[in-house]
């Protein structure tokens, strides 16, 4: 009967947690700062690799940012891609006086994937603020503005809040999932527990950036960005995460079950580093998807009232989250589907995570 209580303590626990996360994000209001009197000159760094699908609405989306074009700098790096990225940053280039693209070289610094590209584009960085996004993103008009704007002072780095759009139910998945850990993601750092960044839509003060020496001045990871904040919270800045419509970025989907389970899997491997506690949060998430169905096998009544419950709680979550960023909630069945979906990613990814195979990610192992 060990194996009853440990399901039940896991169950109960995991349901703990996500009250308690709900009570926070319906007290969760962020406060910009006002708008300065005259904005300050911004760089926003973009590594590209295999990109050719999606870079284009990447730029475009840049292009139409409600900043002054004269204190923007948009700089790409196109790392060593094999389709037609570089072609299309080179047009861009050729066609906007602030889109820089830049060819990046293999080189002795041992740095691999963003990170290198990252350390290469440092030379062309320019401004008081850095903002750093992927080459399958989409971000608003008003995105920089409000990115600038988060970062009071003493602040060093900020990460916003991303959210995969895709059509159909795998494209409908994804960006459910995202929203959900996110959501997770934001809703602990409002509670001043330290989070991580959203590599993909964050912003660094150009001083705290320099100060840890950059991505060329601290040790690779897989995870990179969860590196560069990290440092950069070590040296006593302070640090924010922001779940609002303004800065509510868009990515692309993976395509296909395997390439997700390598996203995962490059997650996991990067988040080794992360302090103990939210490998305590990991291993209550896990667990609940191997020992509540030896619950339910045991006692099926408490354990399907257990399930039952997560899945209300973890929907009026989803649901508050769609609201705080301003989006159009999943209909109905999606909720439903979308406990099919999570239970399936939460087991193959442990399985996956643990087999001795590297991950492949744009073609590149590590």
């Amino acid at each position: 009967m060990i194996v009853f209580w440990i399901a039940l303590a896991i169950g109960l626990v995991y349901i703990t947690i996500q009250i308690w996360q709900l009570i926070t994000l319906l007290r969760y209001r962020h406060r910009y700062l006002p708008e300065p009197a005259s904005w300050p000159e911004i760089s926003i760094l973009i590594a590209a690799r295999n990109e050719e699908d999606n870079i284009k609405q990447c730029l475009d989306s840049l292009i139409k940012l409600d900043y002054p074009a004269d204190k923007i700098h948009i700089v790409c790096g196109n790392d060593q891609s094999t389709d037609n990225t570089g072609m299309i940053l080179t047009e861009y280039a050729a066609k906007y006086l602030h889109i820089k693209a830049i060819e990046i070289q293999d080189d002795n610094s041992g740095l691999k994937a963003k990170a290198r590209v990252m350390a290469q584009l440092e030379a062309f960085a320019k401004g008081e603020f850095y903002l750093i996004t992927d080459a399958d993103i989409q971000v608003k008009p008003e995105w920089a503005k409000f990115m600038v704007r988060s970062m009071e002072i003493g602040t060093g780095v900020c990460s916003g809040t991303t959210v995969v759009k895709g059509n159909g139910t795998w494209g409908n998945m994804q960006e459910m999932d995202w929203a959900y850990f996110m959501g997770m993601l934001n809703i602990i750092s409002y509670n001043r527990v330290p989070a991580t960044a959203v590599g993909n839509n964050m912003i660094v003060r150009a001083e705290a950036y320099h100060q840890v020496g950059g991505y060329s001045g601290i040790q690779f990871s897989i995870t990179e960005d969860y590196k560069l904040y990290s440092e950069i919270c070590k040296k006593g800045w302070k640090w924010n995460n922001i779940m609002q419509k303004e800065v509510t970025a868009y990515s692309a989907p993976v395509i296909g079950f395997a390439t997700l389970l390598h996203q995962r899997k490059r997650w996991l491997s990067g988040g080794r580093e992360l302090p103990w506690y939210w490998w305590v949060l990991f291993g209550v998430f896990g667990f609940f998807y191997f020992l509540v169905p030896v619950l339910i096998f045991l006692d099926p009544f408490t354990g399907l009232v257990i399930w039952g419950v997560k899945w209300m709680v973890q929907s009026c979550l989803i649901a508050g989250i769609y609201r705080l960023i301003n989006e159009s909630k999943p209909a109905l069945p999606n909720f439903l589907v979308y406990e099919i979906f999570i239970t399936a990613n939460t087991l193959f990814t442990a399985v996956f995570a643990l087999l001795p195979l590297k991950t492949n990610w744009k073609n590149r192992h590590y």
